[in-house]
Parts: structure tokens; sequence; C-alpha cells
């Protein structure tokens, strides 16, 4: 006869917060494998650990073996749930130290990729500002797209985010940081930069005939409205991958101005009068919980500089 596994006591202690700071950091990393070196510990000691940290809880958490890794129904729930813990005891230690005048904590912070090189972007300044009036506390940047995040910041792994104010979520609340201008761009050897180098004047019609490298996540309305009368190029998630395949002179690409400055060869801006916009970038943050002493002065820092 199986033996029935042992409830939960619904106690946690030090040793069940770093045990599941251990599966938190597996699921991050994809696996035990990639998890080695994030953790610096063996594979058979982390799997040692994920079996500790199931015993306490009485739940199968996850497959691992031969065949991969991956979660249980059960396991999924319970990420939910540690999630929330392990940002409930972080929120905990910051308001505590708070209390004593010595900020200790750290600030998660997810942005779009290429925003920190515009020197509109007041993000780093306040970083700066505010390591050297709290130096107790840790921050952390990711890059992501909009979509991973706002999930980030809604989920609790990000405590800021920094996105364009394309839409808004129910949950969030937006504070607005500065204006990034966006233009069409070509290089290399595309026809129209080659047209543009002969001094040839375009027409918006000329230039919708050239393919056009799309973004694979959700965008304005006015954006959109644009871009449907390109041909497609191809789909993308990253400005980097946009930078690229104009600097190859393959598609033609919107993207950020000032990110020409960090591109190789020529690049121009085609019909900026046309084709010319501006996209207001927010920080965002959790609306239905209240912050930490540490993340309501680090935001209101960031957004004294707008």
């Amino acid at each position: 006869m199986a033996r029935r596994k042992k409830a939960f006591s619904g106690q946690t202690s030090d040793v069940d917060l770093r045990l599941m700071r251990v599966f938190k950091t597996v699921i991050e990393c994809g696996g035990l494998s990639a998890a080695q070196a994030e953790l610096g510990v063996s594979r058979s000691t982390i799997s040692i650990q994920l079996s500790d940290l199931e015993t306490r809880l009485g739940v199968r958490l996850c497959h691992r073996g031969r065949s991969g890794f991956s979660l249980t129904q059960q396991g999924q729930q319970v990420l939910t749930y540690i999630d929330r813990l392990l940002t409930a005891v972080d929120d905990f230690g910051a308001n505590v130290s708070s209390v004593n005048d010595r900020m200790v904590g750290k600030i998660e912070i997810g942005m779009i990729d290429y925003t920190v090189s515009d020197d509109n972007n007041p993000l780093m300044s306040a970083i700066k500002h505010y390591r050297e009036k709290e130096p107790g506390v840790t921050i952390s940047l990711m890059t992501g797209t909009p979509n991973e995040i706002e999930r980030g910041v809604i989920d609790g792994t990000l405590h800021v985010g920094i996105v364009p104010d394309y839409h808004r979520l129910p949950g969030l609340r937006y504070n607005y940081l500065y204006h990034e201008p966006i233009g069409l761009f070509c290089g290399g050897e595309h026809p129209l930069a080659q047209e543009i180098a002969a001094g040839t004047e375009l027409t918006a019609e000329e230039v919708y005939e050239h393919k056009l490298v799309f973004r694979g996540y959700y965008e304005s309305d006015a954006l959109r409205g644009i871009k449907e009368r390109f041909p497609v190029g191809c789909t993308v998630y990253q400005t980097e991958a946009v930078l690229a395949f104009v600097q190859a002179g393959v598609y033609l690409g919107f993207f950020p101005v000032h990110c020409v400055d960090a591109m190789r060869g020529t690049i121009y801006e085609v019909l900026p009068e046309v084709f010319g916009y501006t996209s207001p970038i927010c920080a965002i943050s959790r609306s239905d919980r209240r912050q930490s002493v540490i993340l309501q002065d680090f935001l209101g820092l960031l957004c004294s500089k707008n």
C-alpha cells in the first residue's frame, strides 16, 4: 500500500525559502542543467534540493530525468504561490529596513531593448542617483518585449517596467517618462538607400512597395495602420533584429531614431515627414498592491526626471 504524502503544515523556515528560490531559479533557467551555473552547484545537488522541497510541501513539483524537465500541474500552481511569497518576503525586508533608516533590498526592472541608449530616458540617471543615496539596495535590469515586461510586473517577477504606452492593462499603474522619436529606415544596398543617396525624391506610394520588418507583439493602432500597407518581410521581437535587417539592406524597418548612432554603414531615414512619429514611454508598476518604501522612493526619483 502506497504511503500517503505528508500534508504541508503551512509554516515556512529560512531553509524553505532558500529551497523555493532554488526551484524558481530552475524554472527561470529552463531546467537543472542550465541552472547549475546560476546556482553554483551540481545538477545532483539541485535535484536533491528540489526533492527536499517536494517532501516539505507534500507535492510533486516537476518531472526531471532523461525525458527532460517539466512542471506538473500542481507545480504550476505552487510556482504562482511561491512567486507571491518571495515577493512579499522581499517587500517585508525592505520595509523593515526602512524603519531603521537603512534601505536594504532589491528592485527588479524590465525594459524594452535599445531604450537605455536614448538620452531622453531618465532610467540610468535615476539608478545612479538612487544607488548613491541607498547603496544597500540592489537594482537588476532585464530586457524583453512589452508583453513579457507587462507579465513580469503583473506576476511580481518585476517591480518596474519601461514600455511604450500603446495600451493600458488593468492592475498596472502607468507613469509617463518621455517621448521617443521613431522613424522608418533603410540601409546597405537596399534600392531605396541607393535612390536617396542619388538624390531621388521618393513618394509614399513608392516606399509602400518595399518589404518591411514587422514586430511579433502588439503595437499602437496608428503604427499598425501604417504598417498594414507594407508587404511583410519578416517578423521579429527585438529591436536589434530590426537593425540587423535594415543595416544589411534586406528590408525597411521602424525603430527609434537614436539607434542609428549604434549602426555601421550609411543609414537613411525614409520620408520622416510621412513616416516619423513619437512614442510615449512609461514606467509601469502594480496598482493592486502596496508598494515597498524602496519602490516608492525609486519611482518618485525616476518620474521626477521627466
